[in-house]
């Protein structure tokens, strides 16, 4: 990830140019992934998708970082009805790993109404049925 401050030559914590609008005060300029809409119709097209070719979409972390993630769940021995929240759950593949590893309580939040019923839509297929979620504006 690129945190702003480039590498050659530039002076520190300077901006570097990226096409989307000038640097705001904070150096940083701003960005479609920070906007509902971009995300709006991210899921919105991952949902046709979806429906059209039974395709889950983006691991958006990859499958490393959740397995990892479980581990370091299962080594702390966090107890599998523990109350997880997900947020940003997105297509809600996460949520599904944890439901077959055997997490109960489990819950996925999103500001996207399209990633909710995206998940929604995966963890009826899986034939899940102890995942709550919720669209949070």
């Amino acid at each position: 990830m690129n945190s702003g401050t480039g590498g050659g030559g530039g002076r520190a914590g300077a901006a570097e140019p990226s096409g989307s609008g000038s640097p705001g005060e904070d150096g940083f300029a701003p960005s479609a992934l920070g906007t509902r809409e971009h995300w709006d119709a991210v899921y919105e097209r991952e949902l046709q998708t979806f429906q059209e070719y039974g395709d889950t979409g983006e691991i958006w972390f990859g499958e490393e970082s959740m397995d990892r993630l479980i581990r370091w769940m299962q080594n702390r021995k966090i107890p599998l009805d523990a109350s997880v929240l997900d947020i940003g759950t997105g297509n809600g593949v996460f949520l599904v790993e944890l439901a077959k590893f055997g997490f109960s309580n489990i819950t996925g939040i999103d500001y996207s109404p399209s990633a909710i019923q995206l998940s929604g839509s995966i963890i009826e297929k899986e034939g899940l049925s102890n995942i709550k979620l919720k669209i949070v504006t």
